[in-house]
């Protein structure tokens, strides 16, 4: 008999979870989706196999696996969950009145980059509000955000915020050329500070009062940010920093904005924020507008959700509990 302790156990970035950890996991989970369900975002379910040319493989996250099923169509295992929601909206509830208000917990798998030590499968939790609310739609979503990670445990989180369309507003601003002002987006992309200084004009250019390099990469308390910058600024800041006006206190004074924060997903547009805290050193979860996937279906309507990774999370809840998070 083949010994089975010797071989490979799981497919690279995928893991055995064993029943402690189980345990933790389901109570966690429990709490956050007993959450959401009491305001409304009745929980969905959608299939494991999407059909390749409706996934988010054109849009956002490249799928991690593919398949051909009997009639020779492509399949992917899902990489998100937005994308499936948007589906269900757009054709099972094509008549139903906004606002609509959907949540999951379900796994995805990912394409991730080689000696990363990234997850392949992901579980994740997320909420997806749909249509116009009386209120800002962005300002009820990041609310329950704050209130579904206290339920999970956490004390020290943290949401970033930006909006899509600073980086390129502001680069506008200094008058570049199209190819510089592309590989700059990259730049900030990638995180890559080293070459957006040698691309950027001198530091005498200035943006905010500001050199563009600090303007472009300013990340700070929301409490901290002059409001002169939605004034001196662009369409883009004033959009941001008038929802951060408008957040309960206790959310303002745990968001961070970060005109720097490029969406992953090439369907979000508007808003966009990720969560952190500081007993890991990745992000939590992220989430934003994506109203640009109802341009054809649901024309002018407003769409907008967060995914969480639930193992970062527990993670997460478990360096608190070791005292590794901030002191609050």
């Amino acid at each position: 008999m083949k010994d089975l302790s010797s071989s490979r156990p799981t497919p690279s970035g995928t893991r055995d979870v064993l029943p402690d950890e189980m345990t933790e996991l389901r109570q966690m989970t429990r709490a956050m989706l007993d959450l959401v369900l009491a305001e409304g975002y009745g929980e969905v379910r959608t299939p494991t196999l999407e059909y390749e040319r409706t996934s988010a493989s054109t849009l956002g996250p490249k799928p991690a696996y593919r398949l051909i099923d009997e009639h020779g169509d492509g399949l992917v295992l899902r990489s998100d969950m937005t994308v499936p929601i948007a589906r269900i909206a757009s054709s099972r509830f094509a008549d139903a009145e906004g606002p609509l208000r959907f949540s999951y917990l379900a796994p995805t798998w990912r394409r991730v980059k080689a000696h990363r030590a990234e997850a392949t499968e992901v579980l994740q939790f997320g909420v997806e509000l749909v249509g116009g609310t009386e209120e800002d739609p962005a300002v009820e979503i990041l609310s329950l955000l704050g209130r579904v990670l206290e339920a999970a445990g956490l004390k020290d989180w943290r949401i970033s915020v930006g909006h899509a369309g600073i980086s390129q507003e502001l680069l506008n601003l200094l008058s570049l050329d199209e190819a510089t002002t592309t590989a700059c987006l990259g730049a900030l992309q990638a995180g890559d500070l080293v070459t957006l200084r040698e691309l950027l004009p001198s530091q005498s250019a200035q943006l905010l009062g500001l050199s563009a390099q600090e303007a472009l990469t300013l990340r700070q308390p929301a409490a901290s940010v002059p409001e002169s910058y939605a004034a001196d600024g662009t369409p883009a800041i004033s959009s941001l920093l008038d929802l951060i006006g408008n957040l309960p206190s206790d959310v303002q004074a745990r968001t961070i904005v970060d005109f720097s924060l490029r969406p992953e997903m090439d369907y979000y547009g508007g808003i966009v924020f990720e969560v952190y805290d500081p007993a890991i050193g990745r992000a939590l979860g992220s989430g934003g507008r994506y109203d640009s996937l109802f341009d054809i279906s649901r024309p002018g309507t407003v769409a907008i959700g967060f995914g969480l990774d639930v193992e970062r999370v527990h993670e997460a809840v478990a360096g608190e509990e070791r005292g590794e998070g901030l002191t609050t």
